[in-house]
């Protein structure tokens, strides 16, 4: 049945998007502050169509692949935030990046509202920034990180879990 309730408007109060060291618990993340135009979740999937000569149409569909890709815009222009977006350390009071062999990977924890009135956090296993990030200084507007993650599948996790997981508490 129908229910108004289960309209979501809005995101979170506080804790939106948190991040720890890939595998530590929530408890462990830092909360990476103020978010400005709201966290997309893309998931894209593609399939194989499996054709017989007795039948005009697909008989099956196979997943050959599966993509998920988290994007947000940092209001909190720190160096942490930079670093993050960059998939590199920050050090004391520098970040420093280029010619890097590879991104680190984080979990991802993000908090918002859910249906009925509940709260839902969704609990990605292994992020890695995916390099497409930029910050523009100017006049008469906030400095915005922008920050696009890939999901990857976690092979410590059973088939089918890989990516993370939804949860209305």
């Amino acid at each position: 049945m129908s229910s108004t309730t289960n309209i979501v408007v809005g995101v979170s109060a506080s804790g939106t998007v948190k991040a720890s060291e890939y595998g530590a618990a929530e408890s462990a993340a830092r909360d990476l502050g103020f978010i400005k135009g709201g966290v997309s979740i893309e998931h894209e999937e593609t399939a194989y169509d499996v054709k017989v000569d007795q039948v005009l149409a697909p008989i099956e569909k196979v997943t050959t692949e599966e993509n998920l890709k988290i994007k947000f815009s940092l209001s909190e222009a720190t160096l942490e935030n930079i670093a993050l977006a960059l998939g590199v350390n920050c050090g004391a009071g520098k970040v420093e990046f280029g010619d890097k062999t590879a991104s680190l990977t984080k979990t991802l924890f993000i908090n918002v509202k859910g249906a009925d009135g509940a709260s839902r956090k969704y609990t990605f296993w292994k992020c890695r920034p995916t390099g497409k990030t930029g910050q523009t200084y100017k006049r008469d507007g906030e400095t915005l990180i922008e920050a696009e993650f890939d999901v990857l599948a976690d092979i410590s996790k059973e088939r089918g879990k890989r990516f993370g997981m939804i949860e209305d508490i």
